[in-house]
């Protein structure tokens, strides 16, 4: 009789017959509650034992928001140690000053190595590559020199790291993982401290890391040290993974693999399992014994510089009620996820691309602003948004919390003066409820807030309500250049920004929603709009050629963009339960139609061309 799964991984975690592995767990396979179930049996045979030795076990997600669903699953329990990769590998290294400062400075020099050859080379053939280069090179220097005034490196895994002594995301993965190679002793610690380390997602983990914990491994692995890796090769989508993971996989490693897809309707898993045939040994995959049928429908849509994309987008929607005899395929309400290539694709759809537009390039922003963790933002987004939604709603009683909590107006009210204040509060309530979002401007609604003293405007916002673009031309503010640039924008724009940084639009990206699933899924597909060097559709459905580059990469072993397109596309495919519309816009509709259907992908019945 053959073991389950979750039989195996008890084995696993057992004394006695303790043993690393790699859980192959495909898309809606029930991953994460295989996690939670092993966790509990964890728990169970060692969480006294360890809450005695003040040990714990490390479980290691992707985003934060998949370590809240683990802790919150696993009921808060202190024995579990549960954060992202950044978080957990900081909190290894951070005590490690000196090393941090020496590996640091290694790198440094070895870049400072690197650019100086670079120079030379190009010093007589390719000025604009020399010059490039010099401007490179003299960052580095000053950065050496700051590096060696800094007595204690900081690090905060859910901020741009702006201070001057502070640790990027990337300089904190690549400082740790060679600390971690290069140091037995250190390796013993995090063994010793983490008797079990668990890491979800791991075919996204940096394949620096991968190669670190597989050292730690292979040295202290045993009846005292137990890794486990789960994931997915066919939904790696970032580049810095490792590639060939399941070929590096320790022969004695157990390798279960969860073949029931418990998400998708049949003929969704079919079309995923076609896709990622060619991806992974481990990719077919079983629908539930009750699973429907379900949809899956192809739009060819041709190009054309004068159509209306979101008009088209809609007859797709509404071609999908007809198909499936769903009602709640509809652009009203939030029933259809609309998957697109980037964030750009959604802003132009959803009306807030000017303001995405400007504020996505500030450096400042760059790691918070799509996590909706801009304080910048805090008075629109924390404050003044939930006010009028309150209000909108007749939720009078989390309105006035709101205000007695961080409105001046209310805070310390005097009791004399209590009638007057709360008449004139009502007055600005009133004046704030009726405001056209659409047609009032930024400038104009903070300057409402200013004047009422409804709220505490951050100051670079006021500075923003009265600079002038012109006189900021000179200045290297890049992030109140921003703001002033969009003074003159409708407040409507960061309202439906907010709306999609937070999951209440229609809107996601292929990327985006890993993980995630819903009923009705539309996959939009657009090469010329969207700008993404890394995946090429067109490859993919046959439109384009290989390149050089990609024809080289496979005589050698490596990866193409189309293999990197296909787990992108799997991913997006996969998030749908029960019906599935992909809309390609496209110049060659005739040539994907030929592919999809030799690759078995699509019936011809049901691919429709626009």
């Amino acid at each position: 009789m053959n073991k389950s799964v979750d039989n195996i991984l008890e084995e696993c975690i057992t004394k006695g017959s303790r043993k690393s592995f790699f859980l192959f767990a495909g898309a809606g396979s029930g991953k994460t509650h295989s996690l939670v179930v092993l966790l509990n049996k964890i728990r169970d045979k060692w969480g006294q034992k360890f809450k005695i030795e003040n040990r714990h076990v490390a479980v290691i997600t992707y985003t934060n928001a998949a370590t809240d669903e683990i802790i919150s699953r696993l009921n808060y329990s202190p024995l579990f140690h549960v954060s992202t990769i950044h978080s957990f590998v900081w909190n290894v290294i951070q005590s490690y000053q000196s090393d941090i400062k020496k590996y640091y400075l290694r790198f440094k020099e070895e870049e400072k190595a690197e650019l100086e050859e670079k120079i030379n080379k190009a010093r007589k053939k390719d000025g604009k590559t020399y010059l490039n280069n010099v401007g490179k090179f003299d960052k580095v220097i000053k950065s050496i020199a700051k590096i060696e005034t800094v007595h204690k490196f900081i690090y905060n895994p859910n901020g741009n790291n702006f201070e001057y002594n502070a640790l990027s995301h990337a300089e904190v993965i690549k400082i740790g993982a060679k600390m971690i190679v290069e140091n037995k002793l250190l390796q013993k610690i995090i063994a010793q401290q983490y008797p079990f380390l668990l890491i979800d997602e791991s075919q996204d983990t940096k394949k620096e890391l991968v190669q670190a914990f597989f050292e730690l491994e292979r040295n202290f692995g045993g009846e005292n040290f137990t890794l486990g890796f789960i994931g997915d090769q066919k939904q790696r989508i970032y580049t810095d993974g490792e590639e060939r993971i399941t070929t590096i996989i320790p022969k004695e490693w157990e390798t279960p693999v969860k073949p029931m897809n418990y998400r998708c309707d049949k003929r969704i898993i079919k079309l995923s399992n076609k896709i990622s045939e060619s991806i992974e040994q481990n990719a077919t995959q079983n629908p539930r014994e009750n699973a429907e049928e379900g949809f899956v429908h192809l739009y060819l849509i041709r190009n054309n510089d004068e159509m209306n994309k979101f008009e088209k987008e809609a007859n797709v929607v509404l071609s999908m009620k007809e198909l499936t005899g769903d009602d709640k395929w509809s652009m009203e309400g939030n029933n259809v996820k609309i998957l697109t290539l980037e964030h750009m694709m959604a802003a132009r759809r959803l009306g807030f691309e000017d303001f995405f537009g400007i504020m996505r390039h500030v450096d400042k922003y760059s790691q918070t602003l799509l996590q909706g963790k801009v304080d910048d933002m805090d008075i629109f987004s924390k404050l003044s948004f939930p006010l009028i939604d309150s209000l909108k709603k007749g939720d009078n009683l989390n309105a006035l919390n709101l205000l007695k909590s961080y409105s001046p107006l209310l805070m310390n009210l005097p009791s004399d003066k209590a009638y007057e204040t709360l008449s004139k509060c009502q007055e600005i309530l009133d004046g704030l409820q009726k405001m056209d979002l659409g047609r009032v401007t930024i400038k104009e609604f903070l300057k409402n807030i200013v004047v009422t003293n409804l709220f505490n405007v951050p100051q670079l916002l006021i500075d923003a309500l009265s600079v002038s673009l012109e006189s900021l031309e000179e200045q290297n503010d890049e992030v109140l250049y921003a703001w002033c640039s969009v003074m003159n924008l409708p407040v409507i724009q960061i309202v439906k920004f907010n709306n999609y940084i937070n999951g209440n639009s229609m809107f996601g990206t292929h990327q985006g929603v890993k993980g995630l699933e819903f009923d009705r899924v539309l996959v939009i597909i657009d090469e010329k709009e969207s700008n993404m060097p890394l995946f090429n559709y067109n490859k993919l459905f046959g439109v384009e050629p290989l390149s050089t580059t990609d024809i080289n990469n496979r005589k050698e072993g490596k990866e193409t963009t189309i293999e990197r397109t296909m787990r992108l596309f799997y991913v997006a495919c996969t998030r749908a339960r029960h019906s599935l519309a992909i809309a390609v816009y496209t110049d060659n509709p005739e040539i994907i139609k030929q592919t999809v259907t030799r690759n078995d992908w699509f019936d011809s019945d049901e691919i429709s061309i626009m």
